[in-house]
């Protein structure tokens, strides 16, 4: 099983919470962001150290929350700090996106990382698609052109035009190269029918995020029944989950931290001035860790993933202070980690 680690960049002063959208910017102080920024960025340094697979991003708008609004920014700088461990871009949105200029980013980033980017193309949220008033009921159709599009613009040899249904383009030519051959690893989301059927169909993996691990049994079952139909069979690996983590040396005390930090942060934010627009909706899953508690009991949570098909598992650590998600994080790699890693699933994604 391949371990990954979510480099958030979460704002770490006094901010709304995830339940409101947008974040008005008075609250965001430049100093405070930019120490979370360089923390962020050590502790990606630190994952790689620890022996994670991966160091991943994400794309979020208007919120304290995740501030990467362009994750090939925030990835670029990660090429600088590591030197092997993949890095994983979960996800660009494409329909916030030029989708040419996203295959341009991501072959540079692919070229500066001398070949480790893994990517999830997503969607999007609907409160995301407000950034930029992106018509909402166009944009499964935006996502899945563009993806298209993307893989068409690595692989030509010449330039091309493009007239499809959302974008037209009369030249693309894009520089440099898609460092891997034929492209990176690529995932799409698993959370429909629909985006289920369009990653089995052009061999994609697909991803989960703060999904309880029950619900997506049955979306990991239909996903390997529709790769039949289209002749080809994935293995554990193309298959992603996302989950909040925080492990400490017993059940009790992880739950006390946690008890402890959610509730530092809503005594914070019932203090804060607060939006009338909801942000994404909230699961279980967010207001508490899927991966909770002491070695033992994070390594059962691992086992049911394991058995249901997942083969990579994004951790976000961003519960406590700083001290305490690197504890969080060296107790996992010591402890959990060489067990989950020794697991022997299918082949890995060539």
């Amino acid at each position: 099983m391949k371990l990954s680690y979510l480099a958030m960049a979460s704002y770490e002063g006094p901010a709304p919470g995830i339940e409101i959208w947008p974040a008005a910017p008075h609250y965001c102080d430049p100093a405070i962001a930019a120490q979370s920024f360089e923390r962020a960025l050590s502790l990606s340094q630190t994952a790689e150290a620890l022996g994670f697979d991966w160091v991943s991003v994400a794309e979020h708008h208007y919120a304290p929350y995740i501030m990467s609004p362009n994750p090939a920014v925030l990835a670029a700088a990660i090429t600088q700090r590591t030197k092997t461990v993949k890095i994983a871009l979960l996800g660009p949105l494409v329909p916030l996106c030029n989708p040419i200029r996203l295959a341009e980013e991501i072959a540079m980033l692919d070229a500066m990382s001398g070949g480790r980017m893994v990517v999830l193309f997503l969607r999007g949220t609907p409160n995301e698609h407000n950034t930029y008033d992106t018509q909402a009921e166009k944009t499964r159709g935006m996502t899945q052109e563009g993806i298209r599009l993307i893989v068409k613009a690595w692989a030509e040899d010449a330039p091309f035009a493009w007239q499809g249904e959302h974008y037209q383009f009369s030249t693309v030519s894009i520089w440099p190269r898609i460092f891997q051959n034929p492209h990176p690893v690529l995932y799409a989301s698993g959370n429909s029918p629909e985006s289920i059927r369009f990653a089995a169909a052009h061999r994609m993996g697909i991803a989960f995020s703060f999904a309880p691990p029950e619900a997506i049994r049955g979306q990991i079952q239909m996903y390997q029944a529709e790769s039949a139909k289209h002749g080809w069979t994935p293995t554990q690996d193309h298959v992603l989950y996302r989950a909040l983590s925080y492990v400490a040396e017993s059940d009790a005390q992880a739950e006390a931290d946690t008890a402890a930090f959610f509730g530092a942060k809503a005594e914070a934010q019932s203090r804060l001035q607060s939006s009338t627009m909801g942000g994404p909706p909230l699961n279980s899953l967010i207001m508490r860790p899927y991966f909770l508690g002491s070695p033992a009991t994070v390594l059962g949570a691992f086992a049911v993933l394991r058995d249901y098909g997942v083969g990579v598992v994004d951790m976000a650590f961003t519960i406590g202070s700083h001290e305490q998600q690197l504890r969080a994080m060296e107790i996992f790699a010591a402890e959990v980690m060489p067990e989950v890693k020794s697991w022997q699933l299918e082949a890995a994604i060539a």
